[in-house]
């Protein structure tokens, strides 16, 4: 990160798309981080969704990055505008923990399983890879998306580590 990049955090049902100069930086739990990088034109995304569908059918309308069904698409289509077409990037994917297990709810406990599944699905129809996984377990993550050389920073438990990892 230079002394110029700007840091963009990317809140809970949100989606931040940067490039060159920019870090994009989100802390999950349950939710699903999906980073989508492009290493020719250094262009990035997260998107930070909390379920994987909308069980009423009506929250989407009025809040589509939430939910993974109609937020991927829309990740998709972002990418696309900044000018990064599917074929061109590859995707991560991080969080979707178990954060719930004191509770007693059987849709508590399968959050995050749900979210993993529904992004490992859509981005199999797709066919954009997923390069690097760090999802499930117990533990939150915080994640910062480096665009100008897509390196990703994982903070869990404690540790640090950098993947560099983007094709």
């Amino acid at each position: 990160m230079s002394i110029k990049s700007k840091i963009i955090n990317v809140g809970i049902a949100d989606i931040k798309v940067g490039a060159a100069d920019v870090v994009l930086r989100t802390t999950l739990g349950s939710c699903i981080g999906i980073v989508l990088y492009d290493p020719e034109q250094k262009i990035g995304a997260i998107s930070h969704i909390m379920l994987a569908k909308d069980p009423t059918g009506k929250d989407s309308l009025k809040f589509p990055h939430k939910y993974g069904e109609t937020a991927l698409p829309e990740l998709i289509r972002m990418m696309k505008e900044a000018g990064s077409p599917v074929g061109k990037f590859s995707c991560r994917m991080f969080g979707g923990a178990s954060m719930f297990k004191g509770i007693n709810s059987n849709f508590l406990q399968n959050i995050g399983e749900q979210n993993i599944q529904i992004v490992r699905k859509f981005m199999e129809d797709l066919k954009v890879p997923i390069i690097v996984e760090d999802v499930a377990g117990n533990e939150g993550r915080t994640i910062s998306l480096y665009c100008d050389d897509g390196r990703v920073l994982l903070k869990k438990a404690g540790m640090e580590k950098y993947l560099y990892k983007v094709r």
